[in-house]
């Protein structure tokens, strides 16, 4: 396998957007470009784009990730389909795929990233919410 380098549009949670054609669009106020390449694994740019957006704070934080893929292509538009990034097989194909039409379409990501809620957090926010519900505090 060649090393292959892109670089790569980021988007930071916002919305995947289907339009009339049923082609996948991304939207989100905040997004980075970083250079994704086929040697990497999906935790390492898991952790690579949780850096970009997110600085260091200690909590614990899910990052899902979805691409366009283009599903055809003609001369006036191309329609994409989103499709989740999975594990590090998907990462490979997906740079290869990209790389492949690169010179005709920019190789897009859009990442969901989430707090981690532990057993013990969700426990005490219910708790939190009882005491408060029986307090009347909104």
């Amino acid at each position: 396998m060649a090393f292959q380098s892109m670089m790569t549009l980021i988007y930071y949670n916002g919305q995947i957007m289907t339009d009339e054609l049923m082609s996948s669009q991304f939207m989100s106020e905040v997004a980075r470009y970083l250079e994704v390449n086929n040697c990497m694994t999906l935790t390492t740019l898991k952790q690579i784009i949780l850096n970009l957006f997110i600085p260091f704070n200690g909590k614990s934080y899910t990052v899902d990730l979805f691409y366009r893929c283009p599903i055809t292509m003609n001369g006036l538009w191309t329609s994409y389909r989103c499709l989740t990034i999975q594990d590090d097989d998907d990462l490979q194909y997906v740079v290869a795929y990209a790389k492949k039409y690169e010179p005709l379409l920019q190789f897009e990501v859009m990442s969901f990233i989430c707090e981690y809620k532990t057993t013990s957090d969700i426990a005490w926010e219910y708790l939190e919410k009882q005491l408060n519900d029986s307090l009347h505090i909104e």
